[in-house]
């Protein structure tokens, strides 16, 4: 059985990757821990022998159904539907496991946060400890920022189909027209995205991914057959975003001195380059961009940006910025 704190936490992490079909191998894994020691100050790096003696704990004292797959140099579950029954934490790793829970208690859709809440609750039920408690839990407030509502029955189907990589068939009503189309899917993704949740993968028998809003969907049901998940998909979307939309080079703007100091808290995260003027506005070159994202910004800030480049966006901006004005008059 697990020895201490630091091969538990190891275990949990490496189970992840392979509930997550990332293929972990000793070389990959190793490099991951370090990374991570260094990011989030866990101090669980291991060698890669450490990590073999690892996977043999999981498979000899735990039932992991762990195999080596040759074709992506890594391991992975033989069983998708295999839980690892954790051993009892320390107060700091139940600690992060249960604000974990309580996030996602109010970010995810129902039914998913109701089965978190009692998952959070059973956690508590076995603590030795008075510092976890619903009350405390539940003064972590999170602004979820959800903009829809989805139908239980509609996100548990989803969420099914995308756990064990199930076709469904959906019945899906479009924004713009109010089509209604049928699809058999692949739900290869699940995302939430300002304030949406959104489902992207295949069509059945098709090549090109298709994301869809979830609220939109009207009805989702198991279909026939199962599909492997796309890691070439997932991992373009972490890299490259949600939707396949063209995105600007070069966005260039001059930003009043009222707004430095926000754009200054999001330079690293947000990736812009920034350079102060004498006047105290900043000239800020944006990361490449989908149009309508950056015309939602510039016009929402009502004045205080100014585009430099390139001329076809500024001139939607003037235009746009004219028509409100006269819709306004």
């Amino acid at each position: 059985m697990p020895a201490n704190k630091k091969q538990i936490l190891r275990m949990i992490k490496l189970v992840a990757m392979l509930k997550r079909n990332s293929y972990p191998n000793a070389t990959s894994f190793v490099k991951i821990l370090r990374e991570a020691d260094l990011m989030e100050n866990l101090n669980i790096a291991c060698t890669e022998r450490t990590f073999m003696r690892d996977i043999a704990t999981l498979k000899l004292d735990f039932k992991a159904p762990i195999e080596f797959d040759h074709e992506h140099n890594g391991y992975c579950l033989t069983r998708p539907d295999w839980e690892f029954q954790t051993p009892t934490l320390t107060d700091d790793a139940l600690l992060t496991a249960m604000l974990g829970g309580r996030v996602a208690e109010d970010v995810l859709p129902s039914p998913l946060k109701e089965k978190v809440t009692r998952a959070v609750d059973s956690h508590l039920a076995v603590s030795d400890t008075s510092f976890f408690d619903r009350t405390f839990l539940e003064s972590l407030l999170v602004a979820s920022g959800s903009k829809t509502s989805i139908a239980p029955e509609i996100f548990e189907a989803l969420f099914q189909g995308w756990r064990n990589r199930l076709v469904l068939h959906l019945t899906y009503k479009k924004g713009a027209t109010g089509e209604i189309q049928e699809y058999d899917f692949e739900p290869h993704i699940l995302a939430a995205f300002k304030g949406n949740w959104y489902v992207k993968g295949y069509p059945r028998n098709e090549k090109k991914p298709v994301c869809l809003a979830i609220f939109r969907i009207q009805q989702a049901c198991k279909g026939h057959g199962t599909f492997l998940t796309d890691k070439k998909l997932i991992e373009d979307t972490r890299k490259n975003g949600l939707f396949d939309y063209p995105k600007i080079e070069g966005i260039t703007v001059r930003c009043v001195p009222a707004i430095a100091y926000y754009l200054y808290e999001q330079e690293r995260a947000k990736n812009l380059k920034i350079t102060p003027q004498q006047d105290g506005s900043l000239i800020v070159i944006l990361p490449p961009s989908p149009e309508y994202e950056a015309l939602r910004w510039i016009l929402g800030e009502g004045g205080n940006v100014e585009v430099l480049q390139p001329v076809e966006l500024r001139k939607k901006v003037r235009d746009m910025a004219q028509k409100c004005a006269e819709i306004n008059a």
